[in-house]
């Protein structure tokens, strides 16, 4: 999975997060998405409702405001030609970035918007 933060101009703490599910390099099949939350990563997920994206984007606001915080986030995507289903990392969701760094996210980039609204 790759995975990167954007945190808001003159906070630390708010951030938009996308991460992308991102299937191995066997030639990028084409594949069928949908993403989940969990409280325990050994249970199965309840499917978030239109999240069938390769792509996953949420705000750190949105987590708390939906009530995801302290949820796991994942992906199961399938190969279409062989039905060969396949499961990204569990990501620990949090209304604060650094705890979601501090629980062991590693992040592709962490970036921040600047005053204008462009990302540096």
């Amino acid at each position: 999975m790759i995975k990167y933060a954007i945190r808001l101009h003159n906070n630390n703490r708010d951030a938009s997060l996308i991460f992308h599910a991102a299937p191995d390099s066997e030639g990028h099949p084409l594949s069928k998405f949908q993403w989940y939350l969990t409280e325990d990563k050994n249970l199965v997920g309840r499917p978030i409702e239109d999240a069938l994206y390769e792509s996953y984007i949420t705000h750190t606001k949105r987590i708390k405001e939906e009530g995801c915080e302290g949820l796991y986030l994942y992906c199961k995507f399938t190969y279409i030609d062989t039905n060969k289903e396949n499961e990204t990392e569990f990501i620990k969701l949090f209304s604060d970035v650094n705890k979601i760094i501090d629980s062991g996210t590693v992040f592709d980039e962490i970036s921040k918007y600047d005053e204008n609204g462009q990302i540096t």
